[in-house]
């Protein structure tokens, strides 16, 4: 376990220590709950009101907080306290690639992989032939990495990561528990026009076409995804069909994310739970997908996008749009839509009460 005190914080989070800065800091917790070495994360005026509620003798505070007045004996004072929580999660996670480098003895390597120095393979993890390990990598237990991929360094890959063959990641990524990277992407077809095709193109219309089984279509494309990217738990990226699926630098996905084959997103993308984009699709920089946003295929999302939770995505978004809704709109659009809706029935009251006043033989001229 890794030992702080004030001071040390203070220069990591790039925050000022002040009263008694030799305090030792053990953990965190919320104000109402602190006690002894427990940092009080107060970061909000809500959350400074609660410092009275507990006992809290050290606080991680914002910029400007009169911290005197809170009978602390001593606080790390932050210009940005979300941006500080960064940081301050990652020294005191004490679970954060644990355990010593080396491979575990129940683990198994095959013959002609390359594990750079400093990496950790944990119990029953399966390195394929011609797989390139990255420096200072760490896996935990039950991690398959298949034959011919490649690894950057400083990778952080959770129990039950599961890398397809040739998938090349870059450095820092970190991949949650369960997540899997180059399974076959979902492409099958008819030896006959299917109905699924004259829907498409009718948009309501099979034109009677006849049930058939489907021939599968194998991913002969791969996966490639840049450097700082973060995989949820249990969320999945296809390998693309002839071209690799790509995702660029920077990217963060949630869990239970779904990218289909030779899908292409850009850098510094943020991917929220339960997002499904269907294959072809191409995201620009910086779009942000709200939870269980759903992008059909072929179609293209531009830079600094936003769809807010449960978007249906079904033609292209420009750059810069914000998006909601199913059909997804403009936000405000959509927004004044659903106004709308919740007063369908009293416009409805209003044009039955007009309607039988209009057929009372009473108001005839």
């Amino acid at each position: 376990m890794n030992l702080y005190n004030l001071q040390d914080l203070a220069q990591a989070l790039n925050g000022q220590a002040v009263g008694d800065i030799a305090l030792s800091v053990t953990g965190a917790c919320e104000p109402q709950d602190a006690a002894g070495s427990l940092l009080a994360i107060a970061t909000s005026q809500s959350y400074v009101e609660r410092l009275a509620l507990g006992q809290a003798r050290i606080a991680l505070l914002a910029e400007g907080t009169d911290w005197q007045s809170l009978d602390l004996l001593g606080a790390v004072l932050v210009p940005r306290p979300r941006f500080a929580m960064a940081g301050l999660s990652q020294a005191l996670d004490h679970r954060w690639r644990s355990g010593p480098s080396g491979i575990h003895p129940q683990a198994c390597v095959e013959p002609g992989a390359l594990i750079g120095a400093g990496a950790r393979i944990g119990a029953f993890c399966h390195i394929g032939a011609g797989v390139v390990l990255g420096e200072n990598a760490w896996l935990d237990s039950h991690v398959t990495l298949a034959d011919g991929c490649v690894i950057g360094p400083e990778a952080t890959l959770m129990a039950g990561v599961r890398i397809g063959a040739g998938v090349r990641i870059g450095a820092r990524f970190i991949a949650q528990p369960g997540a899997v990277i180059g399974a076959d992407g979902f492409s099958f077809v008819t030896a006959e026009r299917s109905a699924i095709e004259n829907v498409r193109e009718t948009l309501g219309d099979s034109k009677g076409a006849q049930p058939q089984s489907f021939a599968r279509i194998h991913s002969l494309g791969s996966v490639m995804i840049g450097d700082d990217v973060e995989l949820g738990a249990n969320s999945c990226i296809d390998r693309g069909t002839i071209r690799d699926t790509q995702i660029g630098d920077g990217c963060k996905f949630d869990n239970l994310a779904q990218i289909g084959h030779n899908v292409k997103i850009g850098k510094n993308c943020m991917i929220c739970a339960q997002v499904g984009i269907a294959g072809s699709s191409v995201l620009g920089n910086n779009v942000v997908l709200g939870g269980q946003t759903g992008v059909s295929d072929n179609l293209f999302i531009g830079d600094n996008a936003i769809t807010g939770g449960a978007t249906k995505v079904l033609s292209n978004i420009p750059a810069g749009r914000v998006m909601l809704g199913y059909p997804a709109m403009k936000m405000e659009a959509q927004l004044e839509v659903y106004k709308n809706l919740r007063r369908l029935p009293r416009v409805l009251k209003d044009l039955s009460r007009l309607k039988k006043s209009l057929s009372d033989p009473g108001n005839s001229p």
